[in-house]
């Protein structure tokens, strides 16, 4: 029988599974995202009450699976359940986004440390009653790099042309970069045209420190902003809809 392994891993969803089942995905820097069996959890009294809540941060006893199949969640204790996330709807809606992105952008069993590290960042700064549009606008642009994507939003990708105020700008999202209105054959706004003031507090957020990010002070207009563009960018991307974006509106 293989052995047990601890770890620290954030829940991003919870499913029933049959009468006493439960289903938890979860996302861990040690061995990424996988989904995993509880056992009784329904009807646990002792070793899963009021553990097994998505977002919450939790310290696992865990077995991993022979082949390609359901980790055994053998026990759990809770390091931080963000509360306040489930008592407010704008903050909930906000971490369900955020942990729907990390089950789109992650493969199984691909562990990223940083991207834990990103999501724990979330998780507390929505907990600590920071704006919700904005961290989850920062954290999606984040996300975005850590898998590859990073948007470039220095110059025109065309021409490279420097963003100021001499023209518009929209996104590709073929390639994540820019393109001017000038190099546009399509002049007219879309779902990827970007206000200068937008282009300039994201490419603030790509050029700061993780641990910096809740010092940015971006309006609530250039988190919509960004929160439009990003998902269309995404939408793009992963050629499937992001379910969770429309409760943010």
């Amino acid at each position: 029988m293989t052995a047990l392994c601890r770890t620290r891993a954030i829940i991003l969803k919870v499913a029933g599974y049959g009468e006493s089942d439960k289903l938890v995905t979860l996302y861990s820097p040690d061995i990424g995202r996988v989904t995993s069996i509880a056992k009784g959890a329904k009807r646990s009294k002792r070793r899963f009450v009021n553990k097994l809540e998505e977002f919450s941060l939790l310290d696992i006893i865990y077995r991993p699976p022979r082949s390609n199949g359901l980790f055994f969640l053998a026990e759990a204790e809770l390091a931080d359940p963000f509360l306040s996330l489930r008592t407010t709807h704008q903050r909930y809606v906000a971490a369900m986004l955020a942990c729907e992105l990390v089950i789109r952008f992650t493969g199984i069993q691909d562990s990223e440390p940083e991207i834990f590290s990103l999501l724990h960042w979330l998780l507390d700064s929505l907990n600590r009653e920071t704006e919700p549009r904005k961290t989850v606008a920062l954290f999606h642009l984040r996300l975005l790099s850590e898998g590859g994507y990073r948007p470039e939003l220095s110059c025109c990708g065309s021409c490279h042309a420097p963003v100021n105020n001499s023209r518009s700008f929209t996104l590709q999202p073929g390639d994540g970069s820019l393109i001017c209105n000038r190099c546009n054959p399509n002049k007219t706004r879309s779902s990827f045209s970007l206000s200068l003031q937008t282009i300039k507090f994201l490419h603030t957020a790509q050029q700061m420190e993780q641990h910096q990010l809740d010092r940015l002070q971006m309006p609530v207009r250039a988190a919509r902003e960004s929160l439009r563009v990003l998902h269309n960018y995404s939408r793009h991307l992963l050629q499937r809809d992001i379910h969770s974006y429309r409760f943010m509106n």
